[in-house]
């Protein structure tokens, strides 16, 4: 062969390496096909007061009467502070920042994000009772047969609130939980009923996993409880994630003692619970099972790693129709990948979603907490001294290059698969920038695939791909 054409046949040759399973591996979307829509949170000002950290829940709902819809973002507001305070290091100065939803109006303008609800519409500060948006689901009641969009609240008092049409004004608080746990983490429809999950997790000033998860469920006109008790396993502090699948409820649980657990439950007959997945899987250091989909007829799992305080990449797991389980990503993982994606930082797996015949996979990479600590060391002296002596110096935050985020491939990383075990990345450093450490939501929307990444440093960002070879 010529020289002229041993360069091109190389490369033709070694793309179905690259692309990992196969010449259309190279499909789906991938980095160049995002957009931005939105950044610093929903925009600097409000920001800079109320720090809209993360995009923690997002949907797209289309209210009756109507033929189209929009996509609702539900912030996570002062993320940093929360963990400071949850670790004692803030005290009495740990407050919660209210949280607020917002619709794309692209009909507006490219970047128009329209505020429909805002807890300081509804409380007075500093001390609020939510400080994140954590759920979006939407459930049509069948004691009045009206479809609403459910939003529930991560807080020193999780509540949920609905509304019939999204519109600013519209909206009512539900239900609430007034014994001073921690989150609503899920909420999904389940044979006719909208199931609640209790997460007893981080508040400000309070402790982790301290009791265990509970289940609710309603018709839209009254709550009641289905599990109150961890399924008997009091280590079992929180219900992370749920999903109707295979005719039952399943559940996955928070355990920092022993790993998390998957339980089905409400199956048909009202049989269950029965437990599934034991002890985090593949280790017990699995401390939660985190984020549920279902897709080409399996049920997909992934962990994560609270606080990444152990240094250990996520998993993920298949569940099969018969109840046998796989790893996928993890040890001895099917996709050949060790947990994280063979990456250790990424601590959480934390978001799964389908989009035009992919399956998307988003996670959080504490490689960007490092990053902000080596960028803002003045600023965490400074903490160190204040939470140990009651004062702290006055110091301005120095932000360093980013060197970490710059050799280790910093910041959230998004990857797809067409057949669930063979995944490539889209992107593996949070979109170009160290500091967006997660890709926490996503939704599929017209052909559109709406991100939201988590950045607790310059406010989270929402980007929009769209395959650009149609």
């Amino acid at each position: 062969m010529s020289r002229r054409y041993r360069g091109p046949f190389i490369a033709l040759c070694t793309l179905p390496l690259i692309c990992g399973i196969g010449v259309d591996g190279c499909e789906g979307l991938n980095k160049f096909d995002f957009v931005r829509i939105s950044e610093n949170g929903f925009d600097p000002a409000d920001h800079k007061v109320d720090q809209n950290d993360y995009p923690q829940s997002m949907l797209h709902f289309v209210p009756d009467g109507q033929e189209t819809g929009f996509v609702y973002v539900g912030t996570g507001n002062g993320i940093n502070e929360l963990i400071a305070g949850t670790l004692g290091l803030l005290g009495a100065d740990a407050g919660e920042r209210p949280p607020e939803i917002r619709r794309y109006r692209p009909d507006l303008g490219p970047r128009t994000w329209e505020r429909v609800l805002d807890y300081r519409d509804f409380e007075v500060g500093p001390n609020f009772t939510a400080s994140s948006f954590r759920n979006m689901a939407q459930y049509r009641s069948p004691s009045d047969g009206v479809n609403r969009l459910y939003a529930a609240t991560f807080g020193a008092e999780p509540a949920v609130w609905r509304t019939a049409t999204g519109d600013p004004g519209s909206w009512e608080k539900f239900w609430s939980v007034t014994d001073g746990r921690g989150s609503i983490r899920k909420m999904t429809e389940h044979n006719g009923l909208l199931y609640i999950a209790i997460a007893n997790d981080i508040t400000a000033g309070g402790d982790i996993l301290t009791s265990p998860g509970q289940i609710f469920a309603t018709d839209g006109d009254t709550v009641w409880p289905v599990m109150e008790d961890g399924f008997g396993n009091p280590d079992n502090g929180a219900i992370m994630s749920m999903i109707s699948y295979n005719g039952w409820l399943w559940a996955g649980t928070g355990n920092s003692e022993t790993g998390f657990e998957i339980w089905k439950l409400e199956g048909p007959g009202g049989q269950g619970p029965v437990q599934v997945v034991a002890n985090g899987a593949t280790d017990r250091w699995n401390q939660a099972a985190t984020t549920a989909y279902v897709y080409q007829g399996n049920l997909y799992w992934g962990s994560m790693i609270f606080l990444g305080l152990y240094l250990k990449g996520c998993v993920l797991l298949r569940i099969n129709p018969d109840d046998t389980w796989d790893t996928i990503v993890g040890p001895k993982g099917l996709s050949g990948f060790d947990a994280g994606f063979n990456n250790r930082n990424n601590a959480y797996l934390w978001s799964l979603q389908e989009h035009e015949g992919w399956l998307y996979a988003g996670t959080a990479d504490f490689t960007s907490i490092l990053q902000g600590v080596v960028d803002n060391l003045d600023d965490a002296v400074a903490l160190l001294i204040r939470s140990q002596l009651g004062k702290a110096a006055e110091l301005d935050v120095k932000r360093a290059p980013g060197v970490v985020g710059v050799v280790t491939q910093g910041g959230g990383d998004l990857w797809k698969s067409q057949d669930g075990v063979h995944w490539t990345p889209v992107f593996t450093n949070g979109l170009g920038d160290t500091y967006n450490w997660g890709v926490r939501t996503m939704q599929s929307v017209d052909g559109k695939l709406y991100v939201g990444i988590a950045n607790p440093w310059d406010g989270f960002e929402i980007w929009c791909g769209e395959d650009s070879q149609e």
